[in-house]
């Protein structure tokens, strides 16, 4: 009887200490511990690494090693940033949808780039891009804003103020503005998504399109307000 009373004791405590903590950072979740311990190194997938003429491991073979994640890949065909743009592109879960979906993109630009190739003059054939893979980064770099525009409130006010951009944010500005034209243009009930989205990425290329003006926009903003640059830091 003892033995249970405290059981019971017990488990009266823990549950009012989780009611308590629940209380006190309602947005906080419990979560499981990670799965591998701190000893555990992250492993090293990249080819490259593996063929130095000294003979050398990145890593001590009697050190265990994580699981590999299913995005990691050491493929001569893997590009991360086409991977960055498929989990983009993706919506509730569908990743072989939205790569079927890139795929027919891709398809859809080189179409249009060999027919243009083959009704070119011959001098103007070499000027001409065939490559998917290259018009796709080309048009994601010229997406690319430089600066970009924050909110800081000072006196009560809340002013527009400059801020240069990290090359991380930088990509995924270009690649949401093109997704976002490429889903919201007036589109005809006959093109799908990899239509829409090819002319873009192909206007993108050129330097042309909804997606560059919103670009030039957003500098002529920031240049506007430049006179707000020095409340990023009083």
């Amino acid at each position: 009887m003892a033995l249970n009373r405290y059981i019971c004791a017990c488990r009266t405590v823990l549950s009012n200490c989780q009611e308590r903590a629940a209380y006190s950072f309602p947005l906080v979740q419990q979560v499981r511990f990670a799965m591998y311990p701190n000893t555990y190194v992250d492993p090293v997938f990249d080819k490259e690494v593996y063929k130095q003429t000294d003979g050398t491991l990145p890593y001590d073979i009697a050190i265990p090693i994580k699981a590999a994640k299913n995005n990691q890949t050491s493929s001569l065909f893997y590009d991360p940033v086409v991977a960055k743009f498929t989990n983009l592109t993706m919506k509730a879960g569908q990743k072989n949808l939205a790569r079927g979906l890139l795929r027919q993109t891709f398809e859809a630009i080189k179409r249009v780039q060999v027919e243009k190739y083959h009704k070119a003059p011959d001098s103007e054939k070499l000027k001409i891009e065939t490559n998917p893979l290259v018009i796709f980064h080309k048009a994601i770099e010229n997406c690319q804003p430089v600066v970009g525009l924050t909110a800081i409130k000072r006196g009560g006010k809340t002013y527009q103020v400059p801020v240069p951009l990290n090359d991380k944010r930088r990509q995924f500005l270009a690649m949401k503005w093109l997704l976002t034209e490429a889903r919201n243009k007036p589109k005809p009930r006959l093109q799908h998504l990899p239509e829409r989205l090819s002319r873009e990425m192909l206007n993108a290329y050129n330097n042309e399109g909804n997606v560059i003006k919103r670009k030039l926009d957003l500098h002529k903003q920031a240049d506007a307000n430049k006179a707000y640059a020095h409340y990023r830091w009083w």
